[in-house]
């Protein structure tokens, strides 16, 4: 403050006035006022953080929800599963459970406004709200609005222009689907972790421009035990991760493999059921299918043959060996415990190979496809857990027969 009014005080080279010319003359006001406007430039910013107590951060509200345990209602989420496995038949039932309020599979939803973009089909994604609207009615349509136009979420003008658009008609704080990420990232390789980069800062601004949450629905990769597609950044920047799958008997399931703020949830089972819409101008029938819930398989069933022959292989191989599993492995959303043995996949399928493998067939690529069917198998019952291709036994890898 000396120095500032100092400065305000010094006469200039010129003559010019002192401060009792400025008191003389009635001008003093005008002194005053440069002075005060000075000491308030010279004080320091609040400061950019706000340092919680424990009181104040234990009274914040809980996450909120868009379905419970679910789907929380703002954030990134993705769901995923192999081609056919029913994954934007499951997106789109979700959805409209939603917007009209209902449960869903018996969790409890929140509605808000729903923009579902639809990147691959615009013909399979009618025929399927037709089927739905058929069965199950449209109650809560106001609510939803679809795109079908062609966007890339690295181009910035996209977003711009997509978020705009949702603001116009009032539907943003909901949730926007991205059917699918692969479809909005042209060009991208999504196993360079510069480009998943890239996809991913463009959901959280495409997020933290309209509020809500943004749903990616995504492909599973080649091996299935491997989870999503792509570089391992996307499992970590999301806040909930959705599996669907179906085997070979055609049973379909959808269950919570990772959530920030809740546990994972059991296998949900579903079927698809075909409805008919009418005839094509061949007078074919125009087909497509809904979700139905059903109950429950049994828990506990024993393992296939080649399940079991692979979980001997496993647990051998974790005798030799006795490794631990490398740091990585705790990003898992079930990480092995603390000095646990696991098992490389890589040392597994050596093992296996040397043993005779897993199928009848003397082919490789039928013993490779047996021995992934195994490890899918196994890990779906719960009696392993699989990631970044090492393998460990879980609570449930004792009960039921396994041993």
């Amino acid at each position: 403050m000396t120095e500032i009014i100092r400065a305000q005080l010094t006469r200039g080279p010129n003559g010019e006035k002192d401060p009792n010319d400025f008191a003389r003359s009635g001008n003093v006001h005008l002194l005053n006022d440069a002075i005060a406007e000075q000491a308030k430039a010279a004080e320091p910013a609040p400061p950019r953080f706000h340092l919680m107590t424990p009181d104040e951060l234990a009274s914040r509200p809980a996450a909120q929800y868009r379905i419970k345990r679910v789907l929380p209602a703002e954030g990134i989420a993705v769901i995923y599963g192999p081609p056919k496995s029913g994954k934007t038949f499951i997106v789109l039932d979700a959805a409209a459970a939603i917007t009209e309020g209902r449960e869903w599979f018996g969790y409890r939803t929140r509605p808000c406004p729903i923009v579902y973009v639809g990147l691959e089909g615009e013909g399979g994604l009618s025929q399927r709200w037709q089927a739905y609207r058929l069965v199950k009615g449209d109650t809560g349509k106001d609510r939803l609005k679809f795109v079908t136009a062609q966007l890339s979420l690295l181009l910035a003008d996209d977003i711009t222009d997509l978020a705009n658009a949702i603001k116009a008609a009032r539907a943003d704080a909901g949730i926007v689907v991205i059917d699918t990420l692969n479809a909005a990232s042209p060009g991208a390789d999504e196993n360079s972790s510069v480009d998943m980069g890239r996809i991913i800062a463009a959901a959280k601004r495409l997020q933290a421009t309209l509020g809500g949450l943004v749903l990616l629905v995504h492909h599973a990769g080649k091996e299935l035990s491997r989870g999503l597609r792509g570089h391992s950044s996307l499992s970590g920047a999301v806040d909930a991760i959705l599996e669907v799958s179906r085997d070979n008997n055609d049973n379909r399931e959808w269950a919570v493999t990772r959530a920030k703020d809740g546990p994972e949830s059991e296998p949900r089972p579903f079927r698809l059921g075909v409805v008919e819409l009418g005839t094509d101008e061949d007078g074919d029938p125009i087909t497509s299918c809904i979700v139905e819930p059903v109950e429950a398989r049994p828990q506990g069933k024993k393992p296939s043959r080649s399940e079991a022959r692979a979980l001997a292989a496993m647990r051998e191989v974790m005798s030799q060996s006795k490794r631990c599993p490398p740091r990585s492995c705790w990003d898992a959303p079930k990480p092995p415990r603390t000095g646990q043995i696991a098992c490389p996949l890589a040392d597994l399928r050596a093992h296996v190979k040397r043993t005779g493998g897993l199928s009848e067939s003397d082919n490789p690529d039928s013993n490779e496809r047996a021995l992934r069917r195994a490890i899918k198998g196994l890990q779906d019952a719960a009696i392993i857990e699989v990631f970044d291709d090492w393998a460990w036994l879980t609570d449930k890898a004792d009960k039921g027969g396994q041993s």
